[in-house]
């Protein structure tokens, strides 16, 4: 009887066990079914919906790149764009803004019942039309080089275009959308819409160029310069207002200056060149700082140091100078023997203070060339430490890099580094350009001390012909050698002014290269642009 109780126990349990297994794998069976059926129905949902729509591709959609007033420098171009119902109420009402060839195109593709868009003049209020603004970027001159260009896949290949390509970018385009039945017929009742309208405004980079200013000083330099640069920047920000390189090109013609021997694509305002006596206000203020001002030299045109002579541009000379009238004459041999005293390691530590030998970072994948400073072993020999005083030698630097040592003289002794971007956004999100803290360069005595000198360099120097009309300034010049030779066997220089204005209360900064050019070619090129600027800026002296 135990037997027998107990086997039917085990068989009661078993059987229930295997209710509940058979139960649990029919609960998951049901699952399965059930996700898969979600999951297929989502994915029908989706090929319904995109079935159900009729889209028109109206143009490929980019963001913008606005200078510092918010001008748009690309996507310049706007275009209202109107989607057409077939329907006779539309077509009325969208005759009269379109004509010869679009409007042709329009009543042809109407008369197969199906939406066109075109290109109209002002919106249109009507039932079965809607309209949306298209933009394209028209070629530009004036600002090409730190605008940039785009390659044949959408993506910038220079300039702000390249640096920002990830916020610009976009594989997708402007589409003009309908509602259609199974058989893709429109269907009414539904309002047309357009896709992607906001993304040329909510993704965008803020340039600190000034496009008026670039415009009106491209006209001007180009007057005079051939193949150079000009670089303008506030003085208490380092923003650069003006940045171009000569010669130019079209943005949106890229082709035909593929053979330009000028090499148009070069953009020489980050370039690296010999910087020539421009580089002495940087060994005067190691003087000053060091309060060595007294010193004075009898110039001769020429000093010879360890085994040939050293000229000055002067040939016979400028008798006995001190500090200030070096500067103002440009005297070399002056600036020979001052660096002797200084010191070869003094004069590269400031120069290091300045930026000298080092890439300068304008924007996110946007720097300048390093250019070439000297070792400071290599200073010991004095002729090395000659050819440094005066910017020569070694030395090379690029137009933005010569802003800082004279942002500094005209800022009280300090500098922001040089910036060409002022914020960006991204899918709407903006964000500031981080552009650091400030150097302390100098002392506020020396700068001010400088500017003093540097202004006699146009009142009483080698440089009258850069004296603006509407404004004061100060500044130098330099002939830097290239090493290089015309077809002629003459010496090739680069002529180079760098200033400022107002010259007490200095507002900007200047910078301009010619290469093979004169100093009256940049000096004149500096005041008529100074006025310019002072003009736009609505200041005086």
């Amino acid at each position: 009887m135990k037997k027998y109780t107990e086997s039917k126990e085990f068989h009661y349990n078993f059987a229930a066990r295997a209710a509940v297994c058979y139960f649990l794998m029919l609960l998951l069976l049901l699952s399965c079914v059930l996700r898969v059926a979600v999951i297929d129905t989502k994915g029908y949902d989706k090929v319904c919906a995109e079935q159900s729509e009729y889209k028109i591709k109206v143009s490929h959609i980019r963001g913008t790149i606005y200078d510092c007033n918010m001008i748009p420098l690309t996507n310049n171009k706007c275009s209202i764009m109107a989607l057409v119902a077939p329907t006779p109420r539309a077509l009325m009402a969208v005759g009269n803004a379109v004509e010869g060839d679009k409007k042709q195109s329009l009543l042809d593709k109407l008369r197969q019942n199906k939406p066109a868009v075109v290109e109209v003049t002002k919106e249109i209020d009507c039932d079965g039309i809607a309209t949306a603004y298209a933009y394209k970027t028209e070629g530009s001159f004036d600002a090409c080089h730190i605008i940039g260009y785009l390659d044949n896949t959408g993506h910038g290949a220079s300039g702000l275009e390249a640096a920002y390509d990830g916020i610009l970018y976009s594989d997708d385009y402007l589409y003009a959308v309908y509602e259609t039945d199974g058989k893709g017929n429109i269907l009414s009742g539904t309002e047309q819409r357009f896709e992607n309208t906001s993304f040329a405004l909510s993704n965008f980079v803020v340039s600190t160029i000034d496009i008026n200013m670039q415009n009106a000083v491209c006209e001007a330099a180009s007057r005079y310069i051939e193949k150079g640069a000009v670089v303008v920047a506030e003085a208490k920000t380092g923003e650069i207002k003006v940045m171009l390189s000569l010669p130019q090109f079209d943005t949106s013609n890229i082709s035909a200056f593929l053979e330009n021997e000028n090499s148009p694509f070069l953009n020489r305002t980050l370039s690296s060149y010999s910087v020539g006596s421009v580089f002495k206000s940087c060994v005067a203020a190691v003087g000053i700082e060091r309060c060595i001002t007294d010193f004075e030299y009898n110039c001769t045109g020429k000093d010879y140091i360890v085994d040939r002579f050293f000229k000055c541009h002067k040939a016979d000379g400028h008798g006995t100078v001190d500090l200030r009238q070096a500067l103002a004459l440009s005297c070399n041999c002056f600036f020979y023997n001052y660096a002797d005293i200084l010191g070869g390691e003094k004069i590269y530590k400031q120069a290091r203070i300045f930026g000298f030998g080092s890439s300068i970072k304008i924007a996110d994948n946007i720097s300048t060339a390093t250019g070439s400073l000297p070792h400071p072993d290599t200073l010991s020999n004095p002729a090395r430490l000659a050819n440094f005083s005066i910017g020569q030698g070694e030395l090379s630097a690029s137009p933005v890099s010569m802003l800082p040592l004279y942002m500094a003289i005209a800022n009280k002794g300090k500098y922001y580094m040089p910036s060409v971007v002022k914020k960006t956004a991204k899918n709407g999100k903006i964000s500031n350009y981080n552009r650091g803290y400030p150097t302390a360069a100098m002392s506020e005595n020396t700068a001010q001390t400088l500017k003093n000198y540097l202004a006699d360099v146009i009142t009483v120097g080698t440089a009258s012909s850069a004296a603006p009309k509407t404004v004061t300034a100060a500044g130098k010049t330099a002939t830097a050698q290239t090493g290089r030779v015309d077809e002629n066997g003459e010496k090739i220089n680069n002529s180079w002014f760098c200033g400022f204005f107002p010259a007490d209360e200095p507002e900007y900064v200047a910078v301009i290269l010619s290469e093979g050019g004169t100093t009256a070619d940049t000096t004149t090129a500096f005041a008529e642009i100074a006025d310019i600027i002072a003009e736009k800026s609505k200041f005086n002296s």
